[in-house]
């Protein structure tokens, strides 16, 4: 269906362009010739402005919606009067999935969030004059940003029955499972979080252990929704079956999560003290990138 509109738009614009020929042809209506360019992410290439390769990049129409579309300044568009819209993504997969500038990540049977990719995506607006036929070639950049980043868990255990203890799983709520493209990662952007058109949780196994004896585990996030907390549940599981759940809101903890050292996992490490009646006491809090940004704990 996408590709039988393309292909009727582009007849309709070469029809466009044999009348503009004619002298009494209100040029109002003649095309331009335009090109899409996507850019890579400045946090990823500072202080550059180059042509992002490879992208998945939609133009919407004004009349005929929305159509894959080449980009670069190669490939020439001719478009007619009227507003645009371009979205480009790159290396989105399987999970990601887009609806003009909305992005949303799907979930598992257990409405745990799949994991999305490391993914780059933008989007612009922009309005066709009529009448440029004879203004050569005007460009536009599609400035993208990252979408997603990992936050890293790691959790150790000491005291009296650490030994005793299995296993540890956790989950994270209050996670962005759609948004609005433009809401990304942005190094020192204008604001930290922003509202998701749909929330959810992420599913931690805290199964490996790291050198330093963390029981670690990390999820790729689309982003934390703003309108609610962010909380850490944390169930450790001892032997026979006994089970302590720990409840922590971490929502000052997140703070720059979408605007801090973007390109680096944001982590938070806990040490605990188990004691003789299962209980866990915090010993050390620390979080934020991977420069161990110190945190408060807490209580």
């Amino acid at each position: 269906m996408m590709k039988n509109i393309c292909k009727i738009a582009c007849t309709a614009l070469l029809v466009l362009t044999t009348s503009c020929i004619k002298s009494d042809y209100d040029t109002e209506f003649c095309p331009g010739l335009y090109t899409i360019t996507p850019i890579v992410p400045v946090e990823v290439e500072k202080g550059s402005n180059n042509f992002l390769l490879y992208t998945n990049t939609s133009l919407l129409y004004p009349v005929e919606g929305w159509c894959k579309t080449e980009v670069g300044k190669e490939k020439l568009l001719e478009l007619t009067k009227g507003s645009y819209q371009a979205v480009s993504l790159k290396d989105e997969n399987e999970h990601i999935k887009s609806d003009g500038t909305v992005i949303s990540v799907s979930s598992a049977v257990d409405g745990a969030a799949n994991e999305p990719s490391d993914f780059v995506g933008g989007c612009i607006d922009f309005n066709v004059e009529g009448g440029l036929i004879d203004w050569g070639i005007i460009n536009y950049d599609v400035p993208t940003h990252v979408q997603t980043r990992p936050l890293i868990l790691k959790v150790k255990m000491e005291g009296n029955n650490s030994a005793l203890i299995e296993s540890i799983t956790a989950t994270v709520d209050g996670i962005t499972l759609s948004r609005d493209l433009k809401h990304a990662f942005i190094e020192n952007g204008p604001q930290d979080r922003y509202p998701a058109l749909k929330r959810g949780y992420a599913a931690y196994l805290l199964d490996e252990m790291d050198a330093d004896g963390y029981y670690t585990d990390s999820r790729r996030l689309l982003g934390l929704d703003a309108n609610v907390k962010q909380n850490l549940l944390l169930t450790i599981h001892y032997q026979g079956g006994i089970q302590r759940v720990l409840d922590f809101d971490i929502t000052t903890d997140l703070d720059g999560f979408h605007t801090e050292d973007i390109l680096t996992p944001w982590v938070i490490r806990i040490v605990l003290s188990a004691g003789a009646d299962f209980s866990a006491t915090i010993e050390d809090w620390k979080a934020g990138p991977e420069e161990w940004i110190d945190a408060k704990p807490i209580n």
